[in-house]
């Protein structure tokens, strides 16, 4: 091994352990969102989800002042649909894990994949692959499980986790449509967007005013659950290939419960147990279709152009 591929070697090593990092600071999610519910007579999850955007967006916009030219590389309702999507994902998840198990919420936050799937065709005009939307189907069995076996108390929170889901796909494809502008930016005018929007609902649903305890946990969720795991993930992109990146943050999936059993000792339900492998593994086997097809695009490209050059 040549001096050159042992540093490209340990970049790609390092890259995969800031992403398992940063799956572990994002799990924090669960435990600090119950912690903020139940602290000095609760915080809603309107306000936790405006005080996370917005310690995000001050912590992220020295950084992205020198890059906010790039704005510009992308139409104007690629933007808009960025924040808007993101305000989306963001409320809806923090709201139904105040409204029931942290598990669900985040195993149905996960399966955007299939609001991917049914959206590409609306969205970006691709053509869905029959073996994508069979595996994602099988996805919406282990769904369905979640969704109708566990008790009907927990339907809002299972809906708006499922909400939180379709956000979540929103931003992924509108983060395709903001792939010239810098990572740094588009994260920066997604929570200073998610602040100002979610601002007006706050005021409505009671009070800006916090407690010591509670500005702490939430100071905590701003910083080490969401800016710095952000700024890892946005480093390890830059030597780690994008499926497997997708596959190394579903660790979040086991944590956020792990942590949230640990610290608030909520278990995760039966029907979670039942449905969560199955979305997950479907979830994965599409992450490794999309790699696969991609690879296969790219090996065609040189043949194309040599058939080019032999006419």
């Amino acid at each position: 091994m040549t001096s050159g591929e042992a540093a490209n070697s340990r970049k790609t090593w390092l890259g995969v352990a800031a992403l398992v990092l940063t799956a572990a600071l994002w799990s924090l999610n669960g435990p600090l969102i119950k912690l903020l519910n139940a602290q000095g007579g609760g915080v809603s999850g309107v306000s936790i989800a405006f005080y996370r955007s917005f310690a995000g967006g001050i912590l992220f916009l020295p950084f992205a002042v020198r890059h906010w030219k790039t704005r510009l590389n992308a139409p104007i309702r690629w933007r808009i649909g960025s924040i808007f999507s993101f305000t989306l994902m963001t409320v809806t998840f923090v709201v139904a894990t105040t409204q029931t198990a942290a598990a669900n919420a985040i195993v149905l936050q996960y399966s955007a994949p299939i609001w991917i799937v049914a959206l590409s065709p609306v969205m970006l005009k691709e053509r869905v692959q029959q073996r994508e939307a069979a595996v994602l189907g099988v996805a919406m069995i282990g769904v369905a499980v979640i969704y109708f076996a566990n008790p009907t108390t927990d339907r809002l929170g299972l809906t708006l986790a499922l909400a939180s889901g379709f956000g979540y796909a929103a931003v992924l494809i509108a983060l395709r449509g903001l792939r010239n502008v810098h990572p740094i930016v588009v994260v920066c005018s997604n929570c200073v967007g998610s602040a100002l929007l979610l601002a007006p609902l706050v005021a409505l649903n009671g009070s800006f005013a916090l407690t010591l305890p509670q500005m702490g946990l939430l100071a905590a969720m701003g910083i080490a659950q969401f800016a710095i795991p952000y700024a890892l993930y946005s480093w390890a992109a830059q030597s780690v290939e994008a499926h497997r990146a997708s596959l190394i943050v579903l660790i979040e999936t086991i944590l956020n419960p792990l942590w949230t059993y640990l610290v608030v000792g909520e278990t995760v339900p039966t029907p979670t147990l039942m449905g969560g492998p199955i979305i997950l593994t479907s979830v994965a086997a599409w992450i490794g279709m999309t790699w696969h097809q991609q690879r296969s695009s790219v090996r065609r490209v040189p043949v194309v152009e040599r058939e080019k050059r032999a006419d």
